[in-house]
């Protein structure tokens, strides 16, 4: 939409269009035989893009253009039949008027459309506020449940009737499995609202790595899985934020260990690039992922048909997750996987 200038009023854009005609056709008259008729659609079409035009000004601007162009022409040519030039006036006037409308119309709903985005985006960000209030305030009381329920089990366990040990091991297997959801909802509302703020530090990728497999080693070994690492590299220093690449790979993690087999093993891959970037694999010898599933991954509440091998949860956030974290440090993220044999979600930082 043009806005020419600071221009509010419509009868002096009108009014400049006609002028601009006025200049084209006074061109036109003194060039005979220069080909000037395109011109004249310049300010039809300038003027039904103007942000306050109406269907009304588009109307008189093309009778107007299409008023001096037959003037022009009729200087240039002598028809001797009456017929001819009404109907060329007809084609120059719907020439006119059909591009002026067109024009106008799409300007329409240009304006309609950036009104509609812009509802969406407040709306996006009011929904974002109240997952993030909604999960903060949750998880205060699913975390004293959870604690609760913990130490029950811990402390108190052999004073208790087995079956109300089982129950109390479903409340706190469910508030755990609550927490975690919470703990990703609340990292949606932050990084959708665009508030994420990476701290950016160069320091030793390998290390920082070898920290998240040995905390994950540890929920890894209730399946009796290895977690190895696979790097020919000492060190490899990279600029990234410790805190919110440390929730990606452990999505990434979480997400092998679940779908994998019980005795097997997780392979953790880094390689340097040709392009020097640093390239990390995460691979397991789980189910694999069906190929036309494979696209949906990474976003929000999505999951396949590939069920987890010891009926873990999964909330259909840690990868989606995942991938905006990445996408925030300017990498690229992505997954290869067969049915059988595995999965490799991988990504790429430089």
């Amino acid at each position: 939409m043009i806005a020419i200038g600071k221009l509010e009023n419509r009868f002096i854009v009108l009014f400049i269009s006609i002028l601009f005609i006025s200049i084209i056709g006074i061109f036109d008259y003194l060039t005979p035989g220069f080909p000037l008729s395109i011109f004249y659609l310049i300010p039809v079409s300038l003027h039904a893009l103007y942000r306050k035009t109406t269907k009304t000004a588009i109307v008189i601007n093309s009778l107007f253009a299409a008023m001096i162009w037959i003037l022009v022409i009729l200087n240039e040519k002598e028809y001797k039949n009456i017929y001819i030039t009404i109907w060329n006036a007809a084609i120059v006037l719907t020439l006119f008027l059909i591009t002026g409308l067109l024009l106008f119309y799409l300007k329409e709903k240009i304006k309609e459309t950036q009104e509609l985005n812009k509802n969406l985006i407040q709306l996006n960000e009011e929904k974002n506020k109240f997952i993030g209030i909604a999960a903060h305030d949750l998880r205060s009381p699913i975390g004293t449940i959870n604690s609760f329920s913990d130490l029950l089990l811990t402390k108190y366990l052999n004073k208790l009737d087995p079956d109300l040990s089982r129950i109390i091991g479903f409340i706190r297997d469910i508030s755990n499995n609550s927490l975690v959801m919470l703990k990703n909802l609340l990292n949606v509302s932050v990084i959708e609202s665009g508030n994420i703020k990476l701290n950016l530090k160069m320091q030793d990728y390998l290390e920082f790595v070898k920290q998240s497999l040995y905390l994950n080693q540890i929920i890894a070994a209730q399946k009796e899985i290895l977690i190895k690492l696979e790097t020919d590299k000492i060190e490899i220093n990279l600029n990234f934020d410790e805190h919110y690449l440390s929730e990606a790979i452990n999505n990434l993690l979480s997400n092998a260990i679940k779908f994998s087999n019980k005795k097997s093993e997780i392979m953790v891959r880094i390689t340097q690039t040709e392009k020097n970037s640093v390239l990390t694999e995460i691979i397991d010898k789980g189910k694999g992922i069906p190929q036309e599933e494979q696209n949906k991954l990474f976003h929000y509440f999505q999951k396949t048909s590939t069920l987890p091998t010891d009926g873990e949860k999964s909330t259909g956030l840690g990868l989606a997750i995942a991938r905006k974290i990445i996408l925030e440090h300017r990498g690229q993220i992505g997954v290869k996987s067969d049915i059988g044999i595995g999965s490799n979600f991988y990504y790429e930082l430089s």
